[in-house]
């Protein structure tokens, strides 16, 4: 894990500014603290950070050349099979200087080419391949997201960074009026194609951009989720008993959580008392002695500190806590924002995450094990689970639907679409990439599926947008104690599996749930089912809660602390006028504008992190939770 900068003059003849390139590393220290390198010539620069799990030795060190002097590779991830790759290049004549998975990227970048080698690469990785001979670069981006990659481009110069900050040295940063609007209606955060800066792209995930120094860039897709949709292995599921299912689950889970505690730095995991968590650790625990397990409590009535001890207990471990109180959302939101990049009120859990990698990195540790991409893979969310339920419902009132329409009077008042313009207006604002992501899912399912019913597209769906935003949160929380946060339930093989599962291995019918959101519906089934094997059930078949925060509804925040003028600069508010909208919104819209206030004050106009802090601290308090905050 490390962080990745370059610049690129159109005229491929300008040459980088040293001092600048240092800069936009310095930016990123906290994503790689063990080592830092600069390169640059006419036309093109780079700057690297580095965090060392693989191969600590400096040999390692990045921008990484091969023995030829013509070909760089500027690198942020892990490549898991690394170590198959390396064998098959030395049996065909590479000769490797280190032990790293960097440099097996790069011969296998040179060897096979780039589409060869990207099809064969198992990890996460966004990364730059620079031919110095042909005068051309290639950037590429994983197929699930995990690692960022921002670009700007304009008349004189394409930058490509890791961060946003590291571009700061070299152009100005501007909001992007759009996504302000967009977060402000309470639309989600812009992690999937646009950013929240003017101007800067976000590389879409399983892409690669291709500059020839001289020429426009050319951005394309190597690889799309739906493809995984394969009509072969659903068949092949189809026909296994619920035991086979169970088995080749667990097999798949346990391959995948040994790849991926390999490192020669110490790597723990993440325990948040929930089962997919729990389950991962429970497997690592079997083969990594005195495994390192972290856990970030709430405090509060909705704690989930005694499950992730009960955990910690059964697996003889030692837990290390950190409590995370109220008072932690105003002293941590802007450092939270200052490396988030974007309001996160959305994501409120950003600040515990935060607060749990500081604690791993004070441990020692360097990467941790995390359960992300469980619920999109297996369906773990609660609207999910009652999902069959009401495609059922819906087809009654389609048929319903049908006879009233042919009462033309009622049919045109029932049925009359009132609130879609406004969502249109939002898809545009984003450029509909949600909207044709689904479609393009969809006539792909219809192409390889057929009209199979025992799948459904839901996981594709939710794996290419939703899981966004938390892997953005994963990373950057993580990077800013510079810790490499791996993902075991997102191995390839096991993605493939769950995306092509039948659904009722997933969200099954059982007459002993009994849980208020999805009573009598047992959700991620296979995954319970193989927790069973690993867990007292207490655990296997915990409701799913996430990190209980509930501190920014109840954030109150006086009108004093918009003092530093970027809402309304933005907005070109009166200071009448913000009074005006100060006095009729409500708790939800002032939070919103707070922390997109204390963004802008960052990041548009400047002011360091702790002047921020100390100007909320003075005017935001948050109250005690009443009875129906802690039942929601």
């Amino acid at each position: 894990m490390c962080g990745i900068f370059g610049i690129v003059y159109r005229d491929g003849v300008s040459e980088p500014c040293e001092d600048r390139l240092k800069r936009s590393a310095s930016s990123m220290l906290h994503r790689g603290p063990d080592g830092t390198g600069i390169y640059h010539e006419k036309g093109i620069g780079f700057a690297h950070t580095r965090l060392s799990l693989v191969d600590l030795n400096q040999r390692s060190d990045q921008p990484m050349w091969d023995q030829s002097g013509r070909y760089c590779l500027v690198y942020n991830g892990e490549i898991y099979n690394y170590k198959e790759l390396r064998q098959e290049l030395v049996e065909r004549g590479v000769h490797f200087r280190t032990t790293s998975d960097t440099e097996v990227l790069l011969h296998s970048l040179i060897v096979d080419g780039l589409k060869r080698c990207l099809q064969r690469l198992e990890g996460m990785f966004s990364f730059a391949f620079y031919d110095k001979e042909a005068r051309n670069l290639v950037l590429a981006r994983d197929r699930f997201g995990i690692k960022p990659l921002y670009v700007y481009q304009d008349e004189k110069q394409l930058l490509f960074a890791s961060e946003v900050k590291a571009m700061r040295p070299w152009i100005e940063l501007k909001p992007n009026s759009f996504q302000m609007i967009r977060y402000l209606m309470n639309y989600g955060s812009p992690v999937r194609n646009s950013c929240f800066f003017g101007n800067i792209d976000i590389v879409p995930a399983g892409s690669i951009v291709t500059i020839k120094i001289g020429s426009q860039p050319r951005f394309e897709q190597f690889i799309e989720l739906p493809e995984m949709l394969d009509s072969s292995k659903a068949e092949e599921l189809e026909g296994f008993t619920k035991e086979q299912i169970v088995d080749h689950v667990d097999k798949l889970l346990n391959q995948s959580v040994d790849r991926m505690l390999f490192a020669d730095a110490p790597v723990g995991a993440l325990c948040s008392g929930g089962v997919d968590s729990s389950l991962i650790m429970a497997i690592a625990a079997r083969s990594h002695n005195n495994l390192a397990i972290f856990h970030v409590d709430v405090v509060g009535p909705l704690s989930e500190r005694d499950a992730a001890r009960r955990l910690a207990e059964h697996l003889k471990l030692d837990l290390l806590v950190v409590e995370s109180r109220d008072q932690d959302f105003i002293d941590m939101t802007p450092d939270v924002l200052y490396h988030y990049e974007y309001p996160f009120y959305g994501k409120p859990h950003s600040v515990p995450f935060m607060m749990v990698a500081r604690l791993v990195r004070k441990h020692g540790v360097k990467g941790v094990l995390s359960g992300e991409g469980s619920d999109e893979c297996f369906l773990g969310y609660d609207y999910l689970a009652l999902e069959p339920m009401w495609r059922s419902y819906d087809r009654q009132v389609g048929r319903l639907q049908g006879l009233v329409r042919r009462i033309p009077v009622i049919g045109h008042r029932l049925w009359k679409s009132e609130g879609v313009a406004p969502k249109l207006i939002l898809d545009m604002l984003e450029q509909f990439k949600k909207t044709l992501d689904e479609r393009r899912a969809r006539e792909l399912f219809r192409e390889r599926m057929g009209r199979s019913a025992s799948i459904n597209i839901r996981s594709v769906d939710m794996l290419t947008n939703h899981l966004q935003t938390l892997l953005h949160r994963n990373d950057t929380m993580g990077m800013s104690a510079s810790i490499e946060a791996r993902f075991p339930f997102l191995d390839e093989s096991l993605v493939h599996t769950a995306i092509n599962l039948p659904v009722r291995y997933k969200i099954r019918f059982s007459p002993i749930v009994l849980e208020k959101s999805h009573p009598f519906i047992r959700d991620k089934w296979v995954l319970r089912s193989v927790a069973d094997r690993y867990l007292p059930k207490k655990l296997s078949h915990r409701k799913k809660l996430g990190l209980p925060t509930s501190a920014f509804g109840r954030m109150r925040v006086r009108k004093q602390f918009f003092k530093g003028t970027f809402v309304t600069d933005a907005f070109k508010l009166s200071r009448r006028e913000f009074d005006l909208l100060f006095e009729m919104a409500d708790v939800g819209l002032v939070g919103k504008l707070m922390m997109l206030e204390a963004w802008g004050q960052i990041f548009i106009n400047g002011t360091a992190p702790h002047v921020v802090q100390d100007n909320l601290r003075q005017h935001a308090t948050v109250t005690p939770p009443n009875r129906k905050q802690i039942n929601d």
